[in-house]
């Protein structure tokens, strides 16, 4: 093997000493990939952070099982996932994958991964073709098939009686996927798309060109680091109060740090922030909290729903430790209770969920949180679930 595969792998073994000092007789090897370095670093950190949580507070146990968790780095690059995937599954021998943050990374993991009937847990990027024709019964998601946020966007915008709209997303395909979302629910005029490349910083031309639109709102989807320098430079340029910002994954718990005030009085489409005030939620926001020093985001919670869906599996199907197709069987039949409330999963293994939307709010001194103002769409089921006909 080359110089370089072999430093990602000692990455990974290094990621595994890390994570948590789990036995080394564990009964269970699971592979976590995400981009923890790069723009998308923070999400990745999260959707780890988020899935080793559970695992702790199992005592290093899911279901009963002992479990190791081998921790690689993608880098948001598809060759280097690629890559990382078969050294999990041709030299570490995992029985699960677990993470992946950008959907271009999926998109080159995803078939190698279930062609190798290995079961894939996805913990954010969920692009259309997986959830429709190219679906697979090896693949299950505990975060969101990538459209259902922009669709509640879109909703929002169609119910506000927005009449123009200029949207701006990553040229990449979790942004093309986003705005075939937002259309979907949008009925009104889109008055331009804008399209800057993925981990661009500055947004000075961009801005320039949605003013000139001079629609009714804009609507962003600018993940990570992105966010941070759009909403700053949005703010900056005196159109936080002239045109209306909805966005999501933009000001999420993970920007808003960075943010702050900034963002006051923008609206954001989500299924989940750390303003939800259920008791489960505010249960898993105190404990995460505690641990890590930090609110969790979203990406978190998908990571530490991930490790419940294997949680939850392993207890209802005593096989399933042994039997990878019937680990997916369970996984696939669960009723999941997360922090955002019961999860239930389409036959494409995308889940059906609530997708809210959150006023930024001030809450002095610079300082600001998520309120929930209404549900856009309930128990929402994907647009692509009819074109799932999976091989069993």
């Amino acid at each position: 093997m080359k110089s370089s595969n072999n430093k990602r792998w000692k990455f990974a073994i290094l990621g595994l000493a890390l994570a948590a000092a789990l036995p080394a007789s564990a009964q269970m090897k699971i592979g976590h990939i995400g981009s923890m370095s790069g723009p998308l670093g923070a999400l990745g950190l999260d959707q780890y952070d988020g899935f080793m949580l559970k695992v702790e507070q199992g005592g290093g146990m899911l279901g009963g099982q002992k479990v190791e968790v081998t921790r690689v780095d993608d880098q948001g690059k598809p060759d280097v996932g690629l890559q990382v995937a078969k050294e999990l599954l041709e030299r570490g021998k995992v029985s699960v994958v677990v993470g992946i943050t950008a959907s271009n990374v999926i998109n080159a993991v995803f078939p190698y991964v279930v062609k190798e009937e290995v079961p894939l847990v996805g913990t954010n990027g969920g692009p259309s073709p997986f959830a429709g024709e190219k679906c697979s019964p090896w693949f299950v998601s505990t975060a969101f098939q990538n459209d259902g946020p922009h669709e509640a966007a879109g909703q929002e915008a169609q119910n506000r009686g927005f009449k123009k709209v200029v949207v701006i997303t990553p040229n990449y395909q979790a942004g093309k996927d986003a705005v075939a979302g937002f259309k979907r629910f949008y009925k009104g005029q889109l008055a331009d798309e804008v399209y800057p490349a993925l981990g661009q910083s500055d947004f000075a031309a961009e801005i320039t060109q949605l003013a000139a639109a001079a629609p009714d709102a804009v609507y962003a989807f600018l993940p990570g680091a992105m966010g941070i320098n759009f909403i700053k430079q949005y703010s900056q340029a005196g159109l936080m109060k002239k045109y209306p910002l909805l966005s999501s994954f933009t000001v999420d718990d993970i920007t808003i740090p960075a943010i702050r005030d900034a963002a006051v009085d923008s609206l954001v489409s989500s299924h989940w922030t750390s303003g939800a005030t259920n008791p489960e939620s505010q249960k898993f926001v105190k404990e995460f909290e505690a641990k890590y020093k930090r609110k969790p985001s979203n990406y978190a919670v998908q990571g530490y729903d991930a490790a419940a869906l294997i949680d939850q599996a392993l207890k209802s199907s005593p096989a399933a430790a042994k039997d990878k197709k019937e680990l997916m069987k369970a996984m696939r039949a669960a009723k999941l209770a997360s922090p955002r409330g019961e999860l239930t999963f389409e036959r494409n293994g995308f889940p059906i969920q609530d997708y809210g939307i959150w006023k930024v709010v001030g809450k002095g001194a610079g300082n600001v949180g998520l309120e929930l103002q209404n549900v856009a769409l309930k128990s929402h089921r994907d647009a692509y679930v009819a074109k799932c006909v999976p091989k069993q």
